[in-house]
């Protein structure tokens, strides 16, 4: 019989040597922000890494573009490339990310509208948008609910956002999307979970959802279920049974490619982003010991 701590063991040295080669990968490709994040996180890299890297991409008005999300084109300002940098502010210590949280939450507040969703501007919408962008109706659960859900954690969200957001989800929410859609349909409900607003028999049918499709294979990649699974509240990650979790994180081993970064199924653009979300995945699944 094997001996289940030399396992984990060699499972932590599997991924300590995959993180490497994920940060190389980033590093040598001039990923500044990604590789940023995944020396923090892994190699106790400094924080201040991460902010400095973010800077590059927020605007003035304290929200973000210029091509953190990769799919819309504008410089301006975004609800989606926002989304994404609160993201990556919570894999790094509040402290260190305070002025730029300030002006997040200015950006938040001022752009937010009566609806509760965060709204593409005209700007936007005159530069280049992915086919599914040019077509997003809003108001929507995303982006609302995943910013609500991030700012939250960030400390950031106002009574007034959350307020906003908590009237769009009871117009807008459904069991029957989180049981019967698909990924993105799937998002806004996890990462509401973040504000501890999330009702209940919500946080049950995510859980169930993650765990059916896990089972049934119908993750594009690791990446997918540890956003999905782990990225959001305590509550949502400990209802995902370990030997689900463990099976992903071995997957998420094998689907790194010889250069040392992850494929994405979107444009190659999202590659480095994609790694970096695995690393942060694996991170969260397997925590250094």
């Amino acid at each position: 019989m094997s001996d289940p701590c030399r396992s984990v063991a060699r499972m932590n040295d599997n991924v300590l040597a995959a993180a490497a080669r994920g940060r190389d990968f980033l590093v040598r490709n001039g990923h500044r922000l990604e590789a940023a994040v995944v020396d923090h996180v892994w190699f106790e890299g400094e924080a201040h890494a991460v902010v400095d890297a973010l800077a590059s991409y927020q605007n003035e008005d304290g929200g973000f573009g210029n091509g953190l999300e990769r799919d819309i084109g504008a410089p301006q300002s975004n609800p989606f490339a926002t989304w994404m940098a609160l993201i990556y502010l919570r894999s790094i210590p509040l402290k260190t990310s305070g002025a730029m949280r300030e002006r997040v939450a200015v950006w938040l507040a001022d752009n937010q509208a009566n609806d509760g969703d965060w709204h593409f501007s005209a700007a936007t919408r005159s530069g280049r948008l992915a086919p599914w962008f040019s077509e997003w109706r809003f108001p929507s659960l995303n982006p609302a609910c995943c910013l609500a859900g991030q700012s939250y954690a960030l400390g950031i969200a106002t009574p007034k956002l959350l307020a906003r957001v908590h009237t769009l989800f009871a117009a807008q929410a459904s069991v029957d999307a989180v049981r019967e859609g698909q990924f993105y349909d799937v998002v806004p409900y996890a990462e509401y979970s973040l504000t501890g607003s999330l009702p209940m028999e919500y946080l049950d049918a995510v859980a169930e959802t993650i765990v059916t499709w896990a089972h049934e294979d119908r993750f594009d990649d690791a990446e997918h279920f540890f956003n999905l699974a782990l990225r959001n509240s305590p509550e949502l990650a400990a209802r995902i049974p370990r030997a689900v979790i463990e099976t992903y994180a071995t997957r998420a081993l094998a689907e790194q490619h010889d250069d040392g970064g992850w494929p994405s199924p979107y444009d190659p653009a999202w590659r480095p982003a994609a790694t970096a979300g695995v690393l942060l995945g694996l991170a969260r699944a397997n925590p250094r010991p």
